[in-house]
């Protein structure tokens, strides 16, 4: 525990409120090693306020298509020293999936406007086709 008065401290229910994360899931981090524990305060966790940021950084990770595993890398000290290589692998990964899901809402506005009584009846549902396969 750092030098942070218990006073200071913010009790699992209050981290709950304040993240709206569920505490399996802040239990499922701390047994990532992602989050720490202060302390307890009987059966309930108590955190350093410093955990909503890490919670935070946690959140936009896993957004991103981070795995925990992933998370934890980039927690660990000096982890940009040797460049950013996770970061760009991710925002690769990232720019992929974008791409994906604009031609699936592309394919979507369509097929709501397109007239045809099915896919297989609309010339331009059978245009997009060729770009589909292979599968990456």
């Amino acid at each position: 525990m750092t030098s942070t008065d218990s006073t200071d401290l913010l009790d699992i229910g209050e981290v709950i409120e304040a993240s709206g994360v569920k505490a399996s899931t802040l239990h499922v981090w701390e047994k990532a090693g992602l989050i720490d524990v202060a302390q307890r305060n009987g059966l309930r966790r108590q955190y350093e306020p410093e955990v909503m940021t890490r919670i935070a950084v946690i959140v936009v990770a896993k957004r991103a298509g981070f795995s925990l595993d992933e998370i934890g890398d980039l927690f660990t000290p000096g982890i940009f020293d040797e460049g950013k290589t996770l970061l760009t692998s991710k925002l690769d990964e990232l720019r992929q999936r974008r791409d994906e899901l604009d031609a699936a809402i592309n394919g979507l506005e369509h097929a709501i406007a397109c007239p045809a009584s099915s896919p297989f009846a609309c010339e331009g549902f059978q245009s997009t086709l060729p770009d589909v396969l292979p599968v990456t």
